[in-house]
């Protein structure tokens, strides 16, 4: 279980199951959100302004959450389609958060999946690939 929370939006979030996706997310209540996979089970819950609902200092001490990147910028970064990257993710190649309809990759992430990737193009007559050049 993991517990961030983003002072700049006032958001805390509890992630029960960080490697399943959530496929849907039901408000509970205003400001409160809940990811749930396809079998109906919760994966995360998100408190909107959380300082009104618990301590600043309780708060405080929880740590940041990680730099994301939404899928589109992901992609464009990393010269893809962003159709490769969501296939990705379902295939568990590359790890991502889903909050309310969009995925959230951390660049770490997307790095460490970039450099996972066999080498793609065809070999030159020299042995070396035509994409190394």
């Amino acid at each position: 279980m993991q517990w961030t929370y983003d002072p700049s939006v006032d958001a805390l979030t509890i992630v029960f199951a960080p490697r399943r996706h959530a496929s849907r997310t039901d408000e509970l209540r205003p400001g409160m959100f809940m990811d749930v996979d396809d079998a109906g089970c919760p994966v995360a819950l998100e408190f909107l302004d959380a300082s009104t609902q618990f301590p600043r200092e309780g708060l405080a001490s929880l740590p940041l959450p990680k730099a994301l990147i939404p899928l589109r910028d992901a992609a464009a970064r990393a010269g893809l389609a962003p159709a490769t990257l969501r296939q990705q993710i379902r295939n568990a190649r590359l790890v991502a958060t889903k909050w309310h309809r969009e995925w959230w990759i951390d660049e770490r992430e997307l790095h460490a999946y970039l450099r996972s990737r066999a080498p793609q193009g065809r070999r030159s007559r020299r042995g070396t690939r035509l994409t190394d050049v």
